[in-house]
């Protein structure tokens, strides 16, 4: 951390000013409007992360809470706009795979078959597939991402948080919305919901989605190509969800979401051989600009029925069943080298069906002392994933062909209890058990030649993840948490490869806080502290070629800090900071260097030759900031004729970000920072709502993903979106 001493100075010096601040001021709820607050303080924020409604102050945990207001107000479609909100959040997208880091842990698995590190859910059911975690942010009530491992309620693929989405449900009155937006890059589009009951037991919401850009972020400079740009974007998408009242509550969802898309893959350094650098040439190796002939594409369809359904035993116990079942189709051309030559084209093919069933026994007994959660689980994932990589290579031609089916099931069971000691002072415990077994039937052909038969293989693993914690109240409105847990990633096989297996990812974590709402209920600022050892830490690359395989490095450690302030500097006048810095590096990792040339990591083995191994001990995590920091101001103008007019800018800063555990000059992303603004004008009494808004004002270029192509020994991966901006309007009735 010395060369971080200068950014932990100032980040400290930052939310020095921001507690001083919030001392001496009010405070606005983040996910509350700002004309509803009123004299009365920060409005509660009610979380369900531990499975059981509380009040967010109260859980012991970081957790960044987003109410509907505030996501719309910000513009937050997609998980990528999430990253300035959250602390320790960090989006990228390779291959149109969404990748999510929370606190340094994340996934670097791109194949499709995947296990996420942040594990996903909607309304409660859990997303396989990190390809669809957009497909709720049209119908959303809230955002709640739970930072730091959740191994106990949550189970595998949590180490690294949990980002929970809760869509909307029926109302208990007729009503309704409808949205029209447009903005730069060609993009239209716009949503609408109706929602209301149709008898006293039953009410019913449907709403339906449609955006499109017809203009994509990059540029193709090859002039003869069928495509000029990449990157455009066309979602169709619709919701329909039915709560019926029977004594016992059930609540029926049905969503499905048609996204088609153009990928592309940018160049960011030239290639390490000459002979390579002749034969790619011409290549861009500018932001958002790339030569390709191809007609890239991507084109996926999401469905998700649900089935929950709550029912009151007693006035103290409530039995929860959630069922979920998922489908998810996606077809993709792409080109991997990012020149005029057609030299690796990739068709890709992915079809998986997921069913999930868990059961929740939520108790209060023992006159409130004890609230205690009791589960059980069960998951089974069917993927089924074929590509065609044509190489042709100087030296090298040849057709790879894989086919890879990945059956996965999981069985677990959990419980977990809060016990007060006294008013003051709360004790929580629990265990989960989970089984994972996991088949792969993988094949490959080599120019028709079978290199790989059809054998099928089989592994299990079974973990315990407990966790262990206190809770203090220290004053009114003030609370200290400590707690030690464990969690753990599912092994598997890596897709596209001959059965390569690897082996479950497993985490020890210590993390203690302070939690605070001061002076009558009018500042809210809370800080946490975490420490985080892992072991058989899942790491992708790219060997030989056309071979991807997942390693286990030995070991890591992370360790950091967040603060998160909100206040009100002025009558309307809102100000929060949020804000992390963190250490997060590998520990005793002796890795192939493939970037020495093609073929140095040997396909068959991964033990090449020693002179190629690198030790990356103490290197940086892959997308692991050492800090992030977000300063949002907002004011409110409420009008004489009774609309209110709502300004917000904000600024996001990110320190410097490593893609590779190899020290490679184009898969590190400097230090950069990001600005928005917002504005939103409610007219009166009449429901009509508009908004405009700039992101990226200073249309910073920044990377999001990286990849070394062991192929043509090259770095390469995608940008983030420059400059946007746009208008919206909402019609509520």
């Amino acid at each position: 951390m010395r060369n971080n001493g200068k950014v932990l100075q100032q980040f400290a010096a930052a939310t020095a000013i921001a507690v001083a601040l919030g001392w001496q001021v009010p405070a606005l709820a983040q996910d509350a409007p700002a004309s509803a607050i009123e004299d009365a303080g920060i409005q509660e924020i009610v979380v369900t992360a531990q499975k059981r409604s509380e009040n967010l102050q109260r859980v012991p945990a970081t957790i960044t809470a987003l109410g509907s207001e505030t996501l719309e107000s910000r513009q937050i479609n997609s998980i990528g706009d999430l990253q300035s909100e959250v602390p320790s959040l960090v989006v990228g997208e390779y291959y149109g795979t969404s990748l999510v880091t929370l606190r340094g842990i994340s996934t670097g698995v791109t194949s499709g078959a995947e296990d996420p590190s942040v594990a996903t859910h909607i309304n409660g059911i859990y997303q396989s597939r990190s390809r669809s975690v957009d497909s709720a942010m049209a119908d959303l009530e809230r955002v709640e991402v739970v930072s730091g491992p959740q191994g106990n309620l949550y189970g595998r693929n949590a180490t690294g948080g949990v980002i929970n989405y809760i869509l909307k449900r029926p109302g208990k009155e007729l009503e309704g919305e409808v949205t029209a937006r447009a903005g730069n890059f060609e993009r239209f589009g716009g949503q609408a919901r109706v929602s209301g009951p149709v008898s006293d037991r039953v009410g019913v919401l449907v709403s339906g989605i449609f955006d499109k850009q017809s203009k994509g972020f990059t540029r193709n400079l090859r002039p003869d190509s069928p495509r000029s740009r990449f990157e455009t974007n066309q979602t169709l998408g619709g919701r329909v969800a039915v709560d019926i009242d029977l004594g016992v509550k059930i609540q029926l969802d049905a969503i499905y979401l048609d996204t088609r898309t153009t990928p592309v893959v940018s160049a960011f350094s030239p290639a390490l051989t000459p002979a390579f650098q002749v034969f790619l040439a011409p290549q861009s190796f500018r932001p958002r600009e790339t030569y390709s002939e191809l007609r890239s594409r991507t084109h996926s369809k999401y469905f998700q029925s649900s089935a929950i359904m709550t029912m009151d035993i007693t006035d103290n116990v409530s039995l929860k069943s959630l069922t979920g079942y998922q489908t998810f189709r996606d077809d993709m051309l792409i080109d991997l080298d990012g020149s005029g030559t057609a030299s690796i084209p990739v068709d890709q093919r992915i079809n998986s069906e997921t069913f999930t069933q868990e059961f929740n026994l939520n108790a209060d007994w023992l006159d409130g002392r004890m609230k205690s959660v009791v589960g059980l689980f069960y998951y089974n994932d069917d993927f089924l994933g074929q590509s065609l990589t044509n190489f042709r290579l100087p030296g090298f031609g040849a057709v790879f062909d894989s086919y890879n089916k990945i059956l996965s099931k999981s069985y677990a069971a959990f419980t977990d209890h809060t016990f007060s000691v006294s008013d003051r002072f709360r004790l929580q415990a629990g265990i989960r058990f989970n089984r994972d077994e996991k088949t792969s039937k993988q094949t490959r052909r080599v120019s028709g030649f079978v290199n790989c038969p059809l054998v099928p293989a089989d592994r299990d693993w079974e973990a315990w993840t407990p966790r262990f914690g206190a809770q203090f109240d220290v004053a009114e409105g003030a609370m200290l948490y400590g707690q030690w847990s464990r969690g753990f990633k599912s092994g598997g096989f890596a897709s596209n490869s001959c059965r390569d297996e690897f082996d479950p990812e497993k985490i020890t974590a210590l993390e203690a806080g302070i939690k605070t709402t001061l002076l009558d209920n009018r500042v809210r600022f809370n800080l946490s502290g975490y420490h985080y050892k892992i072991k058989n830490l899942q790491v992708q690359k790219i060997v030989g070629v056309g071979n991807l395989q997942v390693d286990n490095a030995a070991a890591a450690k992370i360790y950091g800090a967040e603060a998160s302030l909100t206040a009100l500097l002025a009558k309307n006048l809102q100000l929060d900071v949020a804000g992390m810095v963190q250490s997060a590096k590998y520990q005793d990792f002796l890795n192939c260097n493939e970037t020495e040339f093609v073929g140095a990591c040997s396909a068959a083995d991964k033990r090449p030759p020693a002179t190629f191994f690198t030790d990356v001990s103490g290197n940086w995590l892959n997308r692991a900031a050492p800090y992030s920091l977000n300063v949002g101001l907002q004011y409110l103008w409420e009008m004489q004729n009774g609309g209110s007019l709502l300004v917000r800018g904000e600024t996001f800063f990110s320190g410097k970000v490593h893609f590779s555990e190899f020290e490679r000059p184009d898969s590190v992303q400097r230090a950069y920072d990001t600005q928005n603004l917002f504005v939103t004008y409610t007219f009166p009494d009449n429901g009509l709502i508009l908004r405009g808004y700039v992101k990226n004002i200073g249309n910073s270029n920044y990377k999001v993903s990286y990849l070394y192509q062991s192929a043509i020994n090259q770095g390469q991966g995608n940008w983030a979106p420059p400059r946007t901006y746009g208008v919206e309007g909402t019609f509520r009735f």
